[in-house]
Order: C-alpha cells, then structure tokens, then sequence
C-alpha cells in the first residue's frame, strides 16, 4: 500500500540502496519525515482552497503550519529527532484546535486529531512513551474545550466555507491516508519482523543441525583415538617389558661382562624405565578420560603406605626421611585410582627433585579432614622453583626445573584428575627452600 508513491525515498535518513535492516532501525524517523511531506502538502492545498474560498487570513495560518512541518522535516533530518517531533505536534495540536474553533463542525478539521494521536505513538521510540501520552492527553484536552464550548472557544466567530462538503471530503482523505500510512508503517514493521524470526530460526535450526553433527563426528573420533592412544600405548609397554627382561638377565652376568658394556646396559636401563613410565603417563591421562568415577571406602593410612611403596625404588628414595603425619581415623570415600594416581605423582616429585645438599633431606606426607573436604599436603625440602614459571607447572609438556627428567605429564595429569574428582591442587614453592603440594578433595558421605 501506497508504495507506489515511492515514500520511502522521501528521506535521506536511508537511500534507495539501503538494505532493509537500516529501515527497520531508523523507521520511526523516517516515517516522521514522511508525515512532515505529506502533511506539509495538505497544508498547501488547504491554503490554496482558503484564498480561492475568499479567506486570505486562514490561508497565513495554513503556511506557518507548513513553515512548522518543513522545519520538523530539517530538524529531524538533522538527526534531531525528538525535538523536531515535540515542535510539531504541539503545533499542530494547537493549530488543529484554532481551526476547528473558528470554522463549522462540519468542515471536519477535528478529523485530523485521530492520525495526530497515532502518529504521537508511531513517532517516538517506547523509552520515550511519556511524550506519546502527554500528546495524546493534550489531544484529548483540546476536543473536551471544544465539545463543551460547541466548537466555539473563541466566540462566534464562523468562518464559512462556500462549501463545506469540499472542506470536510478533504479533510476526511488527508486523515485517512495519514491514518493509512501509520497502520502501513506498523504491517509493514510487523511483517518484517516475523520474516526476520523465521529466518533467524531456520538458521538456528540449521545452525544446531550442522554443530549437532559435528559433535557426533568429534565425539567418534575422539573416542577411537582415545582408544587407539590407550591401545597402542599397552601395546608398546609389552616390549619395553621385554627389552627390560634381556637387560636384567644381562646384567646377571657381571662376571662375563665388561664393565663398559655393564655402563651401556644400567642407561639402557634408564632409558626403558623413562620411557615406561611416559607410556604410563599417557595410559593415565586416557583413562582419567575414558572411565566414570568410582568411589569406594579408602583407609587413608593405607593408601598412603601404598603410595610410598610404590616409590621406594626411586633412585633418591633411600637418601631422603620420609614422615606422615596422618590424623584421619575413618575409611573415606574416594576415587582410589585417581587419588592414589595424583600422590603417587606428587610423591615421586618430591623425592626426585630433592635437594640432597641439605643436612636433612625430607618428605613430609599429611593427611587430615577440614569443612568437609580431605586435604592431603606433600612438603619436600626440594630444589623449589622460580617465581616466573610457577604459572605454567601445569601446562602439559613443562618442566619445572633444569634438573627435570619426566614426560613433563605428570602434573598436568594429576590436575587433570583432580578436577575429575572435583578438587583442588595448589602449591607454595620457594627457589632453594623446597614446595608444598596441597590436595583438596570434597567428601561426597
């Protein structure tokens, strides 16, 4: 409706070539433009009607209300929007009612009060639906002065049309294509919209189709190299646990052996475990992955024990006073795998890397129960660390010293299994001095 007049090229606050969206965004403004032209236009005709029906005087009044519109046009196209509205509705409200005051009821100039009221509503934004109302009311206000006073607020002043048939047939078009424009505005915005929604969710609905298959795609795929790492890394251990057996048997032969090939074989030696036990690394991490929680009742005592019997055949083992102080004297509820994983990893760390310089090399293993929660603490008397790469210890691949030798796993999956078990892993660490691992682990009953 009424594209054929080509309205949306009445303002330059959007171009011909402007997509929709820019519409959509200043359309108030526009359509306020457009009012301003097409009301502008009226007021000409009107003024041309006055002077030929013999009323010069009228015929002023209609070209200052163009002189008004024209300026709210410039305002508004000058970015000026809610001033340039305020201008002109008030204006044209009080010169709405000065009209319908000094001419018959019957010339129909109330009529235009009906598209003034919409247009006070279409043309301010909703954050600004005070000045809507206050327009609207200010409408109402004017046409109860002229209701009670009979159209006659001035006195009797009665200008007569020739022929006030003309007057009212033209004053009924002009509302009802004002009124014709602002119910346009509104379809046209509401259709917009709901296009707009559909394509939104269509392209949702493709979007959430599209990451749908995706996730299964990488969710396979990382299960079978989950599976292949986990596969391929028992497979390797199986002739590393071989080349270890030759190495032994080997070595039983000292006798027959000369001493530099016994040297080559004790680093062979090194070598496998070192490798072994990166190939455990990466069996950990997948199945730390791979396997649901599972909690059973753990004697902190024991594990504890367990865990310093698994390290006893460290190198510096023997050469560093291990104490525990555990003040837990109930069976608690544990992912046994995993905690045992993460001190193991946190122990071996402590003996590895101590500082055998020192009169009294140590490991200090404690365990007590605080708020509900199992903290265990790991404390050497270590090499410790420097400021600067305490922020990446748990970075896969780091070392944390020069004197490391590991995977560079080991921590990285200890926090990885930590937060597994929705705990926590901290650290104090000074250079020289030595560091204290902290494990914080919920109970669950």
């Amino acid at each position: 409706m009424l594209n054929f007049l080509q309205i949306r090229n009445w303002s330059k606050l959007i171009s011909p070539g402007s997509d929709y969206s820019n519409y959509l965004k200043h359309k108030r403004n526009v359509l306020f433009s457009q009012f301003c032209i097409i009301g502008s236009g009226a007021a000409v005709i009107q003024a041309i009607y006055d002077l030929l029906d013999g009323y010069p005087l009228v015929m002023t009044f209609d070209l200052v209300f163009v002189v008004v519109l024209m300026s709210g046009y410039f305002l508004n196209e000058k970015e000026q929007h809610n001033l340039a509205k305020t201008i002109v509705l008030l204006s044209a409200n009080f010169m709405l009612f000065s009209f319908s005051a000094v001419v018959p009821k019957g010339v129909g100039i109330f009529l235009l009060f009906f598209p003034l009221v919409a247009f006070s509503f279409i043309a301010f934004e909703y954050k600004y639906r005070k000045y809507s109302y206050s327009l609207a009311l200010l409408a109402i206000l004017l046409n109860a002065v002229l209701v009670i006073s009979d159209y006659q607020p001035y006195g009797s002043i009665n200008l007569q049309p020739t022929d006030p048939t003309i007057s009212f047939a033209l004053n009924l078009i002009i509302s009802i294509v004002l009124l014709s424009l602002g119910i346009d505005f509104l379809l046209t915005i509401t259709h917009k919209a709901e296009e707009k929604l559909v394509e939104s969710q269509q392209h949702t609905e493709k979007l959430a189709h599209e990451i749908n298959e995706k996730n299964l795609t990488l969710e396979k795929t990382n299960q079978e190299l989950d599976r292949f790492v986990y596969s391929t890394s028992h497979d390797l251990r199986a002739p590393l646990a071989s080349i270890m057996g030759l190495i032994n048997l080997a070595e039983l032969e000292k006798e027959s052996v000369p001493e530099e090939i016994t040297k080559y074989l004790e680093m062979m030696k090194e070598r496998v475990n070192s490798l072994d036990d990166f190939i455990q690394d990466i069996i950990d991490y997948s199945r730390n992955a791979r396997t649901e929680l599972i909690f059973t009742e753990v004697n902190i005592h024991e594990l504890i024990k367990e865990v310093i019997k698994n390290n006893r055949f460290l190198e510096n083992t023997g050469k560093v006073a291990i104490r525990t102080h555990i003040e837990v004297d109930k069976k608690i509820k544990l992912d046994k795998t995993r905690v045992s994983r993460i001190l193991n990893n946190l122990v071996s760390n402590a003996i590895k890397y101590n500082d055998l310089r020192k009169k009294e090399p140590f490991v200090d293993i404690s365990a007590k129960i605080k708020d509900n929660k199992l903290v265990i603490q790991v404390a050497d008397s270590g090499l410790g660390m420097r400021d600067e790469v305490k922020d990446k210890v748990f970075t896969m691949f780091y070392r944390g010293t020069e004197a490391a030798t590991g995977s560079g796993l080991g921590l990285y999956i200890a926090r990885e299994m930590t937060e597994k078990i929705n705990g926590d892993l901290t650290f104090v660490s000074e250079k020289d001095v030595g560091s204290t691992f902290t494990l914080t682990i919920p109970l669950t009953g």
